[in-house]
């Protein structure tokens, strides 16, 4: 995973695997990129192919302690995988998806 900034928004782009392991560290980067502020944060999921129940758990927790702060989280480019699960699951609903890191990151450019 890695943190990245752009246009004063931060993104954080996952690996292909957002699962067991990796969902509970996203929460903690989460949590330490909002720690004294909300933030606004994309996540980058192009890269991402597969995702479980313990990944879907981190990008809600994160949601959670980010909205706490007046924050959002977007996601950017999702797989098809990852589109799907999260149409499945209706998250497309609770975030704003969006198909390239532009259209994410647009909104805090203004």
């Amino acid at each position: 995973m890695k943190v990245e900034t752009h246009c004063g928004v931060t993104v954080i782009i996952t690996e292909e695997r957002l699962d067991s392991l990796v969902g509970p560290k996203l929460k903690d980067v989460v949590n330490d990129l909002t720690r004294s502020q909300g933030a606004h944060l994309v996540i980058d999921m192009q890269k991402t192919l597969f995702i479980d129940s313990s990944g879907l758990g981190g990008l809600l927790s994160s949601l959670k302690s980010v909205i706490k702060k007046q924050g959002d989280i977007r996601i950017a480019r999702p797989t098809p995988q990852a589109l799907t699960l999260l149409r499945l699951t209706r998250l497309h609903r609770v975030f704003e998806i969006h198909d390239t890191l532009e259209d994410a990151i647009k909104p805090s450019c203004s």
